[in-house]
């Protein structure tokens, strides 16, 4: 009795952590052709887990193949090759831990009999279902079924799935699409591996036969049918748009090969599902988008085309995926995190992160610009990237066509430096962590209609030697962005309709905004970002077709007007545990750390800085701090005055230093100030009251956060960037900010409740600035006030009409002269204000949207309204 309960309780423990009963050694192959529903025979192989030649004899879960490459065939050496023999993708695997696997090849291929109408067309998804359903009424099947496949194998998975058999409850997708379009003809453009030529018949001859078709009469009469398939690539180049009608299926085919539009058959028809590709592999980018929207788990592993991920156990992983979802087993599968990717840290190293969000969804954005190169040399080849747009210009190359290669798959591209425009960074000081999509904008004119623009991102060691690491492609006359049927991730997405399709008008400039594959990249110290910009590729198999004598021009325009730049995605921190100890032992802490920013930060007083109130993260960010600098309405000797805002402003990584002392806080303002009241106020009047503080005391802190920055003892020590410096203030402090916006050293000028003396001497301040200074502004610039009621208001909105030669911005909100600053967390102006910090000097382009395009933040947000002028669109 004791014996048997031990038994019992073994076989209980096995079920509960989802290990199987018994392991297979063996298996039972049977083949044979199954009708699907018009009478077609598809050639399905059959093996089922044995020991010792012993079949299994209890009903067990189906794990359903469907490849177009054939489930087995005689090799080049006369060996017989079997897909499910194979451990790439668990299938031996999971043979062995009690599963049937079938692998059947699709209509037209292998030794299946009839012809392909299309590529993955809804006749072979139907075809799926019904073997789906003939594997689920098998006599020795549970009637649960599982698929699993990658690339083709992947896209056969998702349209099986589409139809919602009834008995499949699970699928394990690689390396496949969600919208067949942009996956053949992303940007308009065929320049990817579907495009190669179709395999020969006598590829299809080399498939075993059927166990009932001795002689091989069978096959050879269903490889006839086979001459009678869509050829591949001409189906592609016959459909230039999405809506596109192919001359071979007499459909718009893009749509309905698109598994995008059967999402909601999938969802609704509880199909699990689980999405995995690799860094390196052009499909990884579309499985990203499926998992977000199907709301699928995801692995992204390092490597390149349905290659086994590294360091992971891969077949592990998809059996205890399929004994969650097909066995029952109580294997804690569920509660493992949704996500599992490769995190790239240095030369091949890397580690496995889980989390619950997608890779790059916490990541901020970093702004590179187009910029000329300072010696002017080289200059045919591109310029630099830069984190701030400098003065305009422009670089022309004609498009090389001599890129071709005789790479049959052709999953990544090979570094293109020498056929195009190149833009490099200075080499970085610091390492930079990517992590997600890449966005280029490029702003051109080109002497034809329309062009082809392929992008890279690459990485150059300090070696010189390149690497890519992201890619994207558009054709111009694609330029359109439209609102995408799916969640794109907030990526530009580029409709593809013929009706969308714009040639580029004579002599005008155009702006291709490209969304660019994801990636995962720490790139070292040492190393520099590279950006290449060509009018060709080496995928792009009709080169010879395309090719145009002369070439095309294609003139690339950089400067703030242009805009010219790449978004990059770089990995957001948690607080640094460095700056604990900091703020622990640091003297003349002021108030608790406040702010909405992700750093909560503190006012500060500290002995080597007099005259100042220092403002920082309470605990620093990995990113090096940027500088801003602050003046006090009234230029008053009270670095407190505007504490709340202050506060705000560091909350999203900055040191920001107060032009005076700290001595009082202003009271909380919890409502908007009279206006009426504030109107009928004088303007000025009475002698002017000397400034407490100067212009000068106000640059030279940048001189104090320099010092900081290279001293070893100090807290803050290389924890600023005082290479970005923003010049801020209020009111009388908002002329000091102008002022010194001269200055080389500054990047960005933000006045708030301040302008420029439209007569000279009228005013209270003394601050030594006039109408004629603003000529020496030389960065963006930005004006908010309170409106009507504002006495800064005339002064402003004057200084934005003189101002022709740099980007500036004119932002009114009906608060009166003081604003909300004094309000919690500074109100509104310190939120438009931090918005602009974050796009100006770390190049959010989130934060910029706040500010760019007819549909800003700020222009639909309540109360407000604004003038721009050269600002990017």
């Amino acid at each position: 009795m004791f014996g048997r309960l031990v038994i019992v309780f073994a076989a209980l423990l096995a079920t509960a952590t989802g290990a199987s009963a018994e392991e297979y050694s063996d298996y039972v192959r049977e083949s044979v052709y199954v009708p699907v529903r018009d009478g077609t025979r598809l050639a399905v192989n059959i093996y089922r887990p044995a020991n010792e030649d012993q079949v299994a004899e209890e009903s067990l879960p189906v794990i359903f193949v469907f490849t177009p490459y054939r489930a087995r065939y005689y090799d080049g050496e006369g060996q017989v090759r079997e897909a499910a023999l194979q451990d790439s993708l668990a299938l031996r695997s999971l043979i062995r831990a009690g599963y049937i696997v079938a692998v059947a090849d699709v209509r037209g291929k292998g030794a299946s009999f009839g012809s392909r109408f299309g590529f993955q067309s809804r006749q072979e998804a139907l075809d799926g279902h019904d073997l789906v359903e003939w594997l689920a009424a098998r006599p020795y099947s549970s009637g649960s079924v599982g698929m699993v496949g990658c690339s083709y194998l992947g896209g056969t998975t998702m349209h099986t799935a589409s139809t919602a058999p009834p008995s499949l409850k699970a699928i394990f997708t690689g390396a496949t699409d969600w919208d067949k379009y942009d996956f053949v003809r992303r940007g308009g453009i065929t320049a990817q591996f579907n495009t190669r030529p179709d395999e020969p018949l006598s590829d299809d001859l080399a498939s075993v036969p059927m166990d009932a078709d001795g002689d091989g009469t069978l096959l050879r009469e269903a490889v006839s049918q086979h001459a009678d398939n869509t050829p591949m690539a001409g189906l592609w180049y016959s459909m230039p748009y999405r809506d596109s009608v192919s001359p071979y299926t007499n459909s718009a085919f893009w749509q309905e090969a698109g598994v995008w539009r059967y999402a909601d058959a999938i969802r609704d028809a509880g199909i699990a599902t689980y999405m995995w590709s690799n860094w390196n592999d052009e499909p990884t980018s579309a499985m990203i988008v499926s998992a977000a929207n199907l709301g699928s788990r995801l692995l992204v592993g390092p490597g390149t085309h349905c290659e086994t991920p590294k360091n992971f156990d891969f077949t592990g992983e998809i059996v205890r995926y399929f004994d969650f979802h097909l066995k029952g087993a109580d294997n804690g599968f569920d509660e493992q995190p949704r996500v599992t990717y490769w995190e790239h840290e240095q030369g091949t190293d890397g580690r496995y992160v889980q989390a619950e969000n997608l890779p790059g969804a916490e990541s901020e954005t970093l702004t590179y610009y187009f910029a000329g190169r300072e010696d002017r040399s080289d200059t045919l080849r591109g310029g630099t990237l830069v984190t701030r747009p400098g003065s305009s210009g422009e670089t022309t190359f004609a498009v090389d066509y001599d890129v071709a290669n005789d790479a049959y798959f052709a999953f990544w591209p090979e570094p293109l430096d020498e056929h195009g425009l190149v833009y490099d960074t200075a080499p970085l000081t610091a390492p930079m962590e990517l992590l997600g999509f890449p966005v280029a904008h490029v702003t051109i004119k080109v002497d034809r209609p329309d062009a082809d623009v392929f992008v890279y991102l690459e990485e150059v060691n300090a070696a010189g030697d390149s690497e890519v690491l992201s890619f994207g492609r558009l054709k111009a006359s694609n330029r359109a962005v439209s609102t995408p049927p799916w969640n794109n991730l907030h990526l530009p997405w580029h409709s593809g309709f013929e009706a969308d399709a714009a040639p580029i008008p004579e002599g005008e400039t155009v702006e291709l905004p490209i969304p660019m594959l994801a990636t995962t990249r720490t790139i070292p110290a040492g190393s520099r970002l590279r950006f290449v910009v060509t009018g060709a590729d080496p995928r792009q198999r009709n080169l010879a077709d395309l090719r145009q004598d002369p070439a095309p021009r294609i003139t690339v325009l950089h400067g703030w007007e242009a805009s010219s730049r790449i978004d990059l995605p770089v990995k957001a921190h948690a607080p640094s545990d460095r700056g604990t100890e900091a703020v622990a032992a640091a003297e003349g802490q002021i108030g608790e750390p406040s702010g909405t920013g992700p750093y909560p930060a503190v006012a500060q007083a500290r002995e080597d800085a007099p005259g100042y109130t220092i403002y920082r993260p309470a605990l620093l960010p990995d990113r090096p701090l940027p500088v801003v600098l602050w003046g006090n309405g009234g230029c008053r000797d009270n670095g407190l005055s505007a504490s709340r805002a202050l506060r705000e402003f560091a909350s999203h990584g900055f040191l920001v230093i107060a032009n005076g002392a700290p001595r009082e806080e202003s009271p909380l303002q919890t409502e908007w100030p009279d206006l009426e009241a504030e109107a009928a106020a004088p303007r000025s009047g009475g002698s002017p009251i000397p400034d407490q503080t100067s212009v000068e005391q106000y640059l030279a802190a940048i001189d104090w956060a320099e010092k900081a920055a290279r001293d070893p003892s100090d807290p803050l020590f290389a924890a600023i960037d005082a290479s970005k410096v923003a010049a801020l203030g209020h009111s009388c402090g908002g002329l000091q900010a102008i002022s010194a916006g001269a200055d080389p050293r500054i990047s960005t000028v933000l006045a708030f409740g301040s302008g420029v003396y439209n007569r000279p001497g009228t005013g209270l301040s003394g601050v030594p600035v006039t109408k004629a200074d603003l000529a020496k502004l030389h960065t963006p610039i930005g004006y908010i006030v309170g409106g009507p009621a504002d006495m800064a208001y005339p002064n402003a909105s004057d200084d934005f009409e003189q101002i022709d030669h740099l980007p500036v911005l004119l932002a009114e909100l009906p608060v009166g002269h003081g604003g909300t600053l004094a309000m919690s967390n500074g109100g509104d102006w310190a939120r438009v204000g931090s918005n602009w910090l974050r796009w100006t000097l770390f190049g959010d382009q989130s934060a910029g949207r706040e500010f760019i395009g007819d549909d800003c933040g700020l222009c639909a947000s309540y109360g407000w309204s604004i003038k721009r002028k050269n600002f990017p669109e």
